[in-house]
């Protein structure tokens, strides 16, 4: 009786192979589609707060601010800043990078004006009982530049040693209900754009709700980054305190005013 004689039977590699980089695409989509979830509302926030600058409604926009922004600059300072950068002429903003982590949200991108301009763009949001609010604007200047001339990186142990000081010198200032003795200790520059009673006035809810973050002497702080001078020449320090059974979360601006670096803004999130 004859065998009967089969064929070899192929294995389709190319249908596998296509099965494999469909999933990669859809795992792919997936990741991105949950980015833009997770940034939806702080892009909304920051195109909202733009929109505002760019209708004329610039004092509304300082207005909706993070009390670390209004902290930072008076609304005649802050009106004059972007108007320099370009923003009172706003039309649409387009995002290339939206990330979001502990309450804060970083955005990248470009801003398109009325009159057919482009305008490179960084946003800083945190989010503030449920609301995202502007922290910070940064854009190139023309003609603008930085001098690193006898600015010196502080170490990372001289880094932790300025935050701890400055904390606590805010904390100092909560717990007097007074931030006189603060304004005295800041940077020259932020002290001619801020009084104490307008400090006192922004961080007034550390007051109510009686914060206090002495309890960071005891342990060292974490840094997120590297200590850094950015384009602007400010030395920008962040990070928290391991604290319990909250952790102290901070994020510190200091400028150069010889012989030493000075506060320049101030962030305090307890989570």
């Amino acid at each position: 009786m004859g065998g009967e004689t089969r064929k070899p039977r192929k294995i389709n590699m190319k249908k596998g192979c296509l099965i494999a980089v469909t999933a990669g695409l859809v795992l792919v989509v997936i990741i991105i589609l949950l980015a833009f979830g997770l940034t939806r509302g702080a892009v909304k926030a920051g195109d909202q707060f733009l929109g505002l600058i760019g209708s004329g409604k610039i004092a509304s926009a300082y207005e909706s601010a993070s009390p670390t922004l209004k902290s930072q600059q008076t609304l005649q300072s802050f009106e004059q800043a972007v108007k320099n950068l370009g923003l009172a002429d706003f039309a649409s903003a387009s995002w290339s990078s939206r990330e979001t982590n502990n309450g804060r949200a970083h955005l990248e991108g470009s801003v398109t004006t009325r009159s057919g301009g482009n305008i490179p763009l960084t946003m800083e949001l945190v989010k503030e009982l449920g609301t995202w609010k502007v922290i910070s604007l940064s854009a190139p200047q023309a003609g603008v530049s930085v001098e690193q001339g006898g600015k010196q990186l502080p170490s990372d142990e001289k880094s932790k040693a300025l935050a701890l000081d400055s904390l606590l010198a805010f904390n100092k200032a909560v717990q007097d209900k007074s931030f006189v003795g603060f304004h005295q200790q800041i940077s020259r520059r932020w002290q001619e754009q801020i009084t104490p009673d307008k400090l006192k006035e922004v961080f007034n809810q550390f007051i109510e709700t009686h914060l206090d973050i002495s309890p960071i002497k005891e342990v060292q702080p974490i840094l997120s980054a590297a200590p850094e001078i950015n384009s602007d020449g400010i030395l920008v320090l962040e990070g928290y305190y391991p604290t319990s059974p909250t952790k102290v979360y901070f994020r510190l601006k200091y400028i150069y005013e010889h012989p030493a670096w000075k506060l320049f803004g101030i962030q305090v999130n307890v989570e």
